[in-house]
């Protein structure tokens, strides 16, 4: 049997939900092998669109028997001419509709050779499930290689979100304890915390002195994407290195503004590089490499003149006052955690900092931007999420944990909110066993093939937003 690693995307939408947001492929579909068109997912099945011959997922063939790889429904077998076809019809960015308008082409599960890219992509839950139980303690997910490529030729160490098993494992459990554990997230939500108060403070008077109507009373139209963003990095340059960057001020540093400007040219050439060769990129000096590589550059400066920040804070600080990441008594954010237990080294550290600050801003900076805008078209459901908020703030008596703990609607509201409006709508892995889905054979493997779970859509883009939030003095107050 040859040797493959296999990319599955699964999608679990919820009923009723339409359109979606993604970065990735696109192909001309054709004939369904397994399946009826596809539209939504009820109990497991895919109900049949109008003119379909069945309203359930064929389990098995017409003789019974489990069907092999080869016979997996399709896109075209040439990777290079569904490249031309990926990029005519602007896939790249509209990667979401490109797999919907597939799944209900082909059905549940399908493959896809894009460039140089090979993928079996799943929706299903049923099969989610199976792919998720088969992993065990050690997933093998698919290795971004443009971010890997460049760690490699700038001879970086790599982090957790570059690394699969065991060793990914090993230090996952080790920045758990730092990021994940409730005895850590208890040290840093006083800082998000206060990071949060200014930016309303800054917002409120922000619509005050631009906004309309009466005093007190006053609305503004705005983007908040440039100011959800600028809020996203200074928590997350709060938490991570226990400093505040000044972004809410009237002039941020420019080191701060190349951060931004730095993640975003990361994310948006990273979707075509996945499915070119960026190796010959690289040799031939292709000017979508170069760009690139420059962004991932500015990202480590960043965290390079960070960590040497927090050195000349340690080094200027009491040697007995500085205990448990703390100096005098101060959390010093998740770094300075690291690097007083010291279970890893330096390079890793930073490797780990560094993509944690790369990987923590659009992803809180975008799930914000939809809470507001589901919350600004449901002020019912906003009011009642204020209303339990300021109560249980009042009884907190300023403990941000225990106010959080007594507003389970606001967690609630998040947790729609990630549910209709996934950060990333796919999931890569590679199976580590055979595993049957939807009665094809999927070999286990390591070469070129993962399999990609399709997460919940999304109903809009944040880009298609009409660029406008509407806000008020009295909400931004919750």
């Amino acid at each position: 049997m040859r040797s493959m690693s296999i990319r599955v995307t699964g999608c679990t939408r919820p009923q009723g939900t339409c359109g979606s947001r993604n970065l990735f492929f696109g192909v001309a579909p054709q004939k369904a092998l397994c399946v009826t068109a596809a539209n939504t997912v009820v109990d497991g099945k895919l109900d049949g669109r109008k003119g379909a011959k069945g309203t359930g997922v064929r389990k098995r063939g017409v003789d019974g028997r489990v069907r092999s790889f080869e016979e997996i429904p399709h896109t075209g077998r040439s990777g290079w001419v569904n490249l031309v076809k990926f990029w005519r019809e602007d896939s790249f960015r509209q990667r979401h509709k490109h797999m919907e308008q597939t799944f209900n082409a082909l059905g549940p599960i399908y493959r896809e050779h894009v460039g140089t890219h090979k993928s079996v992509n799943i929706m299903l839950p049923s099969d989610i499930g199976e792919l998720f139980r088969s992993e065990g303690l050690h997933p093998q997910r698919m290795t971004l290689q443009p971010w890997a490529t460049h760690r490699e030729t700038r001879k970086h160490s790599k982090g957790v979100f570059l690394k699969n098993g065991e060793e990914w494992r090993t230090d996952r459990l080790l920045l758990n304890k730092e990021v994940m554990m409730s005895a850590a997230v208890k040290r840093f939500l006083p800082l998000l915390d206060e990071v949060a108060k200014d930016f309303c403070q800054m917002m409120r008077a922000r619509v005050e002195r631009e906004g309309r109507g009466e005093e007190g009373k006053r609305s503004l139209t705005i983007d908040p994407s440039p100011d959800l963003f600028r809020f996203a990095l200074e928590a997350s340059c709060h938490v991570i290195y226990g400093e505040r960057i000044g972004l809410f001020s009237s002039s941020p540093s420019l080191e701060s503004q190349k951060f931004i400007w730095a993640v975003e040219r990361m994310l948006a050439t990273t979707p075509p590089l996945l499915y070119l060769p960026h190796r010959l990129l690289l040799r031939i000096r292709a000017p979508l490499w170069t760009e690139h590589a420059t962004a991932w550059d500015h990202i480590f400066s960043h965290a390079d003149a960070r960590i040497q920040r927090w050195y000349q804070r340690l080094s200027s600080s009491q040697g007995p006052g500085f205990k448990g990441g703390a100096a005098g008594g101060q959390y010093t954010g998740v770094l300075g955690q690291l690097m007083e237990k010291g279970q890893l080294s330096l390079d890793l550290i930073k490797a780990n900092i560094t993509e944690l600050m790369a990987g923590g801003v659009d992803t809180t900076a975008v799930p914000l931007q939809f809470a507001l805008f589901e919350l600004g078209r449901n002020p019912e459901v906003q009011e009642r999420v204020r209303q339990q908020v300021r109560t249980s703030w009042a009884q907190a008596g300023g403990d941000p944990q225990k106010a959080l703990q007594g507003a389970p609607l606001l967690r609630g509201t998040i947790k729609e909110i990630l549910r209709l409006y996934p950060v990333g709508i796919t999931v890569q892995r590679m199976p580590i066993k055979d595993i049957v889905l939807q009665n094809y054979h999927v070999p286990a493997g390591v070469s070129d093939q993962t399999l990609t779970v399709f997460l919940p859509k999304i109903q809009i883009c944040p880009q298609k937003l009409s660029g406008t939030f509407s806000a008020t003095a009295d909400f931004l107050c919750l």
